[in-house]
């Protein structure tokens, strides 16, 4: 699905849990949208849907190759603003579910503790392919001196000029970082699908568990500007 499908992708909130301004029973449609951040759980698992639609398919990556570069990097400069804008949805998950910790039950307090072990292992497990990214499209450089000029003046003074260039500082490096990167790509990706998922999946036991423990009731705050 095209990126501009996905901005037109709709999350449907009934009643109050729309966020502030909707009145208890109305049927309120919200966007969320690379324009739109999200201000609900329902709107955060909407968004983390739409952002794993963006992955590259399994097809495209198991055709990566070390010797085909621009292909190679367009990969990762994709999944690497997906992880981006993933990474920037999980803090709207405090907001959302801001509640003043001393008036937080017992047992709610221990499944939003649940939540944020969670939010920090899916965390740490794309940091896994972000940093091998960064190491790809980011390497360490060295400015070295490619050419020296001097010209003399009509005073008789010279006049000196240089041209620098930033090299790769180690080209056996970048190399072995590539040729990783598109053999764990298949594994990458799938941790990347896994983590995603299971975050939604967690978001779901979360509201069901906050739910339960209301009575029924498992509207959350909701701060929007």
């Amino acid at each position: 699905m095209s990126k501009k499908g996905e901005s037109n992708k709709r999350a449907r909130v009934v009643g109050a849990g729309a966020g502030a301004g909707a009145e208890a029973g109305d049927d309120t449609e919200v966007v969320v949208d690379d324009f739109n951040p999200p201000l609900t759980m329902p709107q955060i698992q909407t968004r983390i849907r739409q952002l794993l639609s963006r992955l590259p398919g399994k097809d495209a990556t198991a055709a990566l190759a070390a010797d085909e570069i621009p292909a190679m990097e367009n990969w990762c400069h994709t999944v690497r603003g997906i992880l981006r804008n993933y990474n920037l949805t999980l803090n709207f998950v405090a907001i959302a579910n801001y509640q003043w910790e001393p008036d937080r039950p017992g047992h709610t307090g221990q499944s939003l503790g649940a939540l944020r072990n969670q939010i920090s292992l899916s965390t740490a497990q794309t940091n896994i392919v972000s940093n091998h990214i960064g190491r790809v499209l980011t390497p360490t450089l060295d400015r070295q001196l490619m050419k020296k000029r001097t010209v003399e003046l009509e005073n008789g003074e010279k006049e000196e000029s240089y041209v620098y260039k930033n090299v790769v500082n180690d080209p056996e490096m970048l190399q072995l970082n590539r040729e990783q990167l598109c053999n764990e790509a298949i594994y990458k990706r799938q941790l990347l699908v896994s983590t995603m998922e299971q975050m939604c999946q967690c978001m779901d036991d979360y509201q069901k568990a906050e739910a339960g423990a209301a009575g029924g009731d498992g509207q959350r705050f909701s701060m929007a500007y």
